[in-house]
C-alpha cells in the first residue's frame, strides 16, 4: 500500500514540475523581412514567428543609420506565423537611403533584423500628390497649379529637374500632359512611369515651368 502511495506522490511531483517549467517558459520570437535590400516604392514586409500566443502585442521600433528611433509600434498577432506589410511604400520624403534596424519585443523575448534601403533611381510619389490631382478633376486647374506640383516633386528630390529653373515666370503645360496626370491619379500609370515622363518632358523643353 505504501509502495503505491509513493508511486502516486512521485507522479504528482513530476507532473507538477513539468507544469511549473511550462508556466515559467518564455515565448520565443523570430523576425525577418521579405528582402534584405529595398528600394523606393517597395513596401516593407516583416514576418514574425512566435512559439506561443500569450495575448501580448509585438512591439517594434525602426532605427535608422544615424541611430534615430521611431516611436514604438504595437502589432497585435493572432497566429504563430504572422506577416505585417507597411500601409505605405518607402518615400524619399520620409526615409533616407541607408541601413535600418528593426528591434522587436514579445513579452520577455527580443529579436532584431536589418535591411538596406537604396536609391536605385526608381520613383515613388507620396499619395498626397495623387490626391491633389484627383481633386483637380472636379475643377479647372491652371498651368501654374501643375507647375507648382512639379516644383514640389523636384524640390523634395522625388524627381530630377534637369533644365529646371525655380525662378522662371514662364509656364507651359500641354493639355495632353494634364490628361496623363489624371490617368496617373487614377492608378492607370505607375509613379515611376509618370515621374520619368515629367523628367523627360522638362529636359526636352516640352514642359516649361
Amino acid at each position: 500500500m505504501s509502495w503505491s502511495r509513493n508511486i502516486l506522490i512521485l507522479t504528482m511531483v513530476v507532473v507538477l514540475s513539468i507544469g511549473l517549467q511550462q508556466s515559467s517558459a518564455v515565448a520565443s520570437l523570430e523576425i525577418s523581412t521579405s528582402k534584405q535590400v529595398y528600394e523606393y516604392s517597395d513596401f516593407l514586409s516583416i514576418n514574425f514567428q512566435v512559439s506561443e500566443l500569450t495575448g501580448n502585442d509585438i512591439i517594434i521600433q525602426i532605427v535608422d543609420n544615424l541611430g534615430r528611433s521611431s516611436s514604438p509600434i504595437n502589432i497585435p498577432i493572432s497566429t504563430l506565423n504572422y506577416t505585417k506589410i507597411a500601409p505605405f511604400p518607402f518615400y524619399k520624403t520620409t526615409f533616407s537611403p541607408g541601413m535600418y534596424q528593426i528591434n522587436a519585443r514579445y513579452g520577455e523575448d527580443n529579436a532584431t533584423v536589418s535591411f538596406d534601403l537604396i536609391d536605385s533611381g526608381k520613383i515613388a510619389i507620396p499619395n498626397e500628390f495623387k490626391t491633389l490631382v484627383k481633386t483637380w478633376q472636379q475643377g479647372s486647374p491652371t498651368d501654374k497649379d501643375y507647375a507648382g506640383l512639379i516644383h514640389e516633386l523636384i524640390n523634395d528630390n522625388i524627381i530630377n529637374g534637369t533644365n529646371y529653373n525655380n525662378q522662371t515666370n514662364q509656364v507651359h503645360i500641354p493639355q495632353w500632359f494634364k490628361n496623363s496626370a489624371n490617368l496617373w491619379s487614377d492608378d492607370y500609370t505607375s509613379d515611376n512611369e509618370f515621374g520619368l515622363s515629367i523628367q523627360y518632358l522638362i529636359q526636352k523643353g516640352i514642359i516649361v515651368i
